[in-house]
Parts: C-alpha cells; structure tokens; sequence
C-alpha cells in the first residue's frame, strides 16, 4: 500500500509532544469505529474469556435463528450474507481464525440442514446464486481450516463431511464438483 503521509510530514509527527501527538491520535482512531472495537479487544478485554464471549454472540445468533417455512431462494441468500458478515466481523475485531471456522461451520450446517428443501428446488430463480455462495464458503471455510493446526480438522471433521454429503446430494452436485469442492476430508 502506497504511503499517504510524505517523509517529512511523517517525521514532523514524529518529532510532535507526546501530548499533542495522544490528542491526534485518539482523534483519528474516533473516526475508525472498527479501529477502536479492536483496541478495546486488544487492550481492555481478556484473551481467552471476552474471545469466548464474543464467539457464543455469534454463534447464539446462529443458533437462535428460528426456521422460517415459507422461505425463498433470495431471501435465504440475503439471511446467509447477513449471518456471513457477523462472523467475518467477529474476526476483523479478533483475529480469531479457530472461531471464524467454528462460526462457518455451524452456519452452513444450519441452513443446509433447515432449507435442504429450498437448496434442492430448481424452480427457484435465485437457487443457483444460493447454493454457488453456499459452495464458496465451504470452500474458504475449507481454506481457513487448511491454514489451521491440524488438530482442529479432528474437531470440524465430521460437521465438514455432513455440510460435503448434503451439497453432493443435492441437485447442484456438478457445480460443487466443478468448483472444486472435495466429497469429504479425511
């Protein structure tokens, strides 16, 4: 990324009192509301306890999404877009990669398992936009585990091979196959 600031602007800041250099600073991170949510992580919040509490927000989102019956390809797909963003959200403020594929995992499980009916529906208009994002992130989910030590496929494995079965199974097989998305994982 190319430099905003010249050189001797850079060093002029620099060179600033540390008082008048904090007031600067707290101005400029005013401005970047994501900025100060990961500061406030990083800095005010524990480790391990606030993580853990951040990612059973999301994941109780997920869980507390109740079934709806008479539900549409589109409209599924802008639920999923939503639910998608709180966790990629979830991970801009954390860094928290384990529970970004913890998230993702059980978010395309959910609505595979839910709305197989509305998966499986060619009449749908919308339905090959749906099941092509639902098949992307599996496979960034896919990805994201990869970068992950190994001991976590152990914890995701079965969930991943049942989210693998049901996309198979149903009627966008070939688009899942031409993506290259793997049956299952070993």
């Amino acid at each position: 990324m190319a430099k905003i600031i010249e050189q001797d602007l850079e060093e002029a800041i620099i060179n600033l009192p540390a008082k008048e250099k904090n007031k600067l600073l707290i101005r400029l991170i005013n401005k970047d509301k994501v900025l100060v949510e990961q500061l406030h992580f990083k800095l005010l919040e524990h480790p391990e306890i606030d993580l853990k509490l951040r990612q059973d927000a999301v994941s109780d989102d997920i869980k507390n999404l109740k079934k709806l019956n008479a539900i549409k390809s589109r409209e599924l797909l802008i639920l999923q877009r939503i639910f998608f963003a709180k966790i990629l959200y979830h991970k801009r403020i954390t860094a928290d990669k384990v529970g970004e594929v913890r998230l993702s995992v059980k978010l395309i499980l959910k609505f595979l398992k839910d709305y197989n009916s509305v998966f499986n529906k060619p009449d749908y208009k919308y339905n090959f936009k749906l099941n092509e994002f639902n098949i992307k992130k599996t496979l960034m989910m896919l990805k994201n585990l990869k970068a992950l030590h190994e001991d976590y496929r152990i914890e995701f494995e079965e969930d991943i091979n049942i989210i693998l079965s049901l996309i198979y199974n149903g009627i966008h097989a070939d688009l899942a196959m031409s993506l290259g998305l793997p049956r299952n994982i070993d």
